[in-house]
């Protein structure tokens, strides 16, 4: 693929071209992911139309929302001249595991700083395949350990006269890596300019680190849409909250208004922004009676998995939403950030003895489960 066909993939570079020209990207995804209707899905939640943005779809090996994401700032380290990012999660962190892979099929090694979290089947897998694929993994106490062990890492690099990594932020929410997302609203217009979806009244998208609902705040106002985006927190609040969202979405608009002078310029101010509070649970990655039925609910009605860290939750905000009656006649979109691509055969060439040992435990801890709810 020459860098003229690559570049025209993205919606963004196609309505400012300067912006095309001055900001590192390389290619990774595919584009556009499809919508997906699901009629029996909006007559369960009494809503007038239901589509799924399959976001799952970005990539055959490993996708979900990290990939637009990556595409920035992985070009930005390559540039560089960087030989390794280092980036945080939790254990069984998707964002680690894409950035992992992702990162190895651009040269580019990946350092893992991870904190505990609740154990489950997947992330256990996640763990078995961060292995596979390269990543060099530490585990700290707390977030506060996260910093002081990147700090480490970074010493210890620099003492060896070595380049240090590239740090990448917890779920690729760089301000670089916000654009993947501001492009996806773009790419979303166009679609609907083509008919594949009429303009949603509203898009539920999971908080995370933000990156991504901050993304398609800036790129629908961008992009002339007025769509509403509806955001359900599923981190700890010190992540995913207003301030965040409006920080984030800012910066990204500052940046490629910096680029070029014609894209739009919003002011986002946290005080106008919709953050569902209320389907979080006891914790980051634990399930919620509400998250477990959400799934089945999706699965039983449009085909789809999806899980209870991220994406159940989510949904559990839209079906919340529906039964106060406020989508009643409206276009929903769902934009499902979970990678589908199944990678147990990948996960199961290995097992815990290869971990280093202060990850070992967790494969004698008890699994959460949905039964656990």
């Amino acid at each position: 693929m020459s860098d003229n066909q690559a570049v025209s993939r993205l919606a963004i570079f196609d309505e400012y071209p300067f912006i095309a020209k001055k900001l590192p990207w390389m290619p990774i995804g595919m584009y556009p992911t499809p919508v997906q209707e699901a009629p029996a899905l909006a007559d369960a939640l009494g809503v007038g139309r239901m589509f799924i943005k399959r976001d799952d779809l970005t990539h055959p090996l490993y996708g979900g929302n990290k990939v637009r994401k990556l595409e920035f700032i992985l070009a930005d380290a390559v540039r560089r001249g960087y030989k390794k990012v280092l980036t945080f999660g939790g254990i069984g962190s998707n964002h680690v595991l894409a950035t992992t892979i992702h990162a190895a099929e651009k040269g580019l090694g990946t350092i893992g700083i991870l904190v505990s979290q609740p154990v489950t089947a997947h992330v256990k897998h996640n763990m078995l395949c961060d292995i596979h694929y390269g990543a060099e993994m530490h585990l700290a106490n707390g977030y506060t350990g996260m910093g002081k062990m990147a700090l480490k890492i970074v010493a210890e690099t620099t003492l060896k006269k070595e380049k240090p990594p590239y740090l990448v932020p917890m779920g690729g929410s760089a301000v670089t890596g916000v654009v993947g997302y501001v492009n996806a609203a773009f790419e979303l217009k166009r679609q609907i300019e083509e008919d594949a979806l009429p303009e949603p009244d509203f898009i539920f998208v999971a908080v995370g680190t933000a990156g991504t609902a901050s993304g398609l705040i800036t790129g629908c106002r961008a992009a002339g849409l007025k769509t509403r985006i509806i955001g359900v927190k599923v981190t700890d609040w010190v992540i995913g909250n207003t301030v965040a969202l409006a920080s984030l979405a800012n910066q990204v608009s500052l940046m490629l208004f910096s680029l070029d002078s014609k894209f739009p310029l919003h002011l986002i101010t946290p005080f106008n922004l919709d953050l569902i509070t209320d389907y979080f649970g006891s914790g980051y990655g634990s399930f919620t009676r509400e998250g477990v039925k959400a799934i089945e609910l999706v699965k039983k009605n449009a085909g789809l998995e999806l899980e209870g860290v991220y994406t159940g939750k989510t949904f559990a905000g839209l079906v919340g939403t529906a039964r106060k009656k406020k989508l009643s006649g409206k276009t929903v979109l769902f934009w499902n950030t979970y990678n589908s691509s199944d990678l147990s055969h990948i996960a199961s060439q290995h097992d815990c003895s290869e971990l280093p040992k202060e990850f070992k435990r967790f494969f004698d801890c008890p699994e959460h489960t949905h039964g656990d709810v």
